[in-house]
């Protein structure tokens, strides 16, 4: 039997794309997504809700992200849900669900942008090979 694991986004960027370097020459973007939804109650009162989205995005993917993503940016994002399990520095286990982002659209004007970025360099700590393996696995 065939299986799908696919996911679609139309959101908004709610902070600035976060971008590694690894060892490895590869580009790592991670970007926060937020999708909005309402409805109205049997009293009629309108509730908005909104939910967030890690995304992230693999060279070449990260490298069109990262000249021309920002904040508050419109993007659709096709890609794939991942849940992963990693221990951080104080030796906590914790579960995360993200989007591994395949095919993205820059939604609304914009230009490459000169500042804004954080860039981080990626220097593992306490990350078991199989965590390590995650992070580099290919688009």
């Amino acid at each position: 039997m065939a299986s799908v694991n696919k996911v679609i986004i139309l959101g908004y960027l709610g902070k600035d794309p976060e971008i590694r370097h690894l060892e490895s020459g590869r580009m790592r973007v991670q970007l926060t997504v937020a999708t909005d939804d309402s409805y109205k109650t049997k009293e009629g009162t309108k509730i908005n809700h909104t939910d967030w989205h890690d995304i992230v995005l693999w060279t070449p993917h990260a490298e069109i992200a990262a000249q021309y993503l920002s904040k508050g940016r419109q993007v659709y994002i096709e890609g794939k849900l991942n849940h992963r399990l990693y221990t951080d520095k104080d030796g906590n286990q914790k579960y995360i669900t993200q989007i591994v982002g395949q095919q993205f659209v820059l939604l609304g004007s914009g230009k490459p942008k000169s500042q804004g970025v954080q860039v981080i360099n990626h220097t593992p700590h306490n990350q078991s090979p199989k965590n390590k393996d995650m992070d580099e696995l290919p688009l």
